[in-house]
């Protein structure tokens, strides 16, 4: 039969099923482009919660000194919130979760006001980089204890892909110990100014968060302007 078809078609049976073979191959990487494309299924509010438990127990298991769930009025009515503040040997890292959609491929640039990422049915979205979210606050702890080193980490859903070398103020739920204790032996030797500033900022933190709670409980919702100056004045 194969001999037939090769004959008719002027080929010789070795020729035919080396053809056949090379389509073979072709459809399936096809196919294995075409799923990976497809947009995954993201994290349901449920699973999102436990993800933000699971680090939280991370975080503390692995000893950092932090203040976990900070919430400060964005002065605009709202409630900006932080998932933790953790201290390093020289710098403090503030640290904030991607939205729970992302589904799929993340384009995050350290220098690009908003990143974009692919969500839920396969649509392309976008969210304020955190840095710019967060420059009220980034700029009020700089003023207030200028020697102290202030650095981001993003931490984003299982859904999510970075890509094989994401930038370094990005990382998984699984990867977040491993990134912070990359960011604490690029510290090296502790700072003074972080142990001089550590507990009177993370009172304030607190403090602004029992504060932004108050505000908080007599409105729906949550802002996500950038906090301004006064959070940790």
């Amino acid at each position: 039969m194969l001999s037939e078809i090769a004959a008719s078609q002027g080929y010789g049976l070795d020729d035919l099923i080396i053809a056949v073979a090379a389509g073979l191959v072709l459809l399936v990487l096809m196919a294995s482009v075409l799923v990976a494309m497809r947009p995954k299924k993201p994290v349901s509010a449920r699973q999102y919660d436990a993800e933000l438990f699971k680090r939280r127990l991370a975080l503390d298991e692995a000893g950092f000194d932090c203040v976990h769930d900070v919430r400060l009025n964005d002065g605009r009515g709202g409630v900006l919130r932080v998932d933790a503040v953790v201290r390093l040997p020289a710098s403090i890292v503030l640290i904030t979760s991607a939205p729970p959609d992302v589904a799929g491929p993340v384009k995050v640039h350290p220098n690009a006001g908003t990143w974009r990422y692919l969500g839920a049915e396969g649509k392309v979205a976008q969210f304020v980089n955190p840095v710019v979210q967060l420059h009220g606050l980034i700029h009020a702890i700089r003023q207030r204890f200028p020697l102290v080193k202030v650095r981001m980490l993003t931490v984003f859903p299982k859904a999510a892909e970075l890509g094989p070398q994401p930038p370094r103020i990005v990382c998984m739920t699984e990867t977040l110990v491993k990134s912070l204790k990359d960011m604490a032996t690029e510290d090296g030797a502790p700072a003074q100014a972080v142990e001089a500033a550590w507990d009177q900022l993370a009172v304030t933190l607190k403090n602004a968060t029992g504060q932004a709670g108050k505000a908080g409980a007599n409105k729906t919702g949550s802002g996500t302007g950038t906090a301004r100056r006064r959070a940790v004045s």
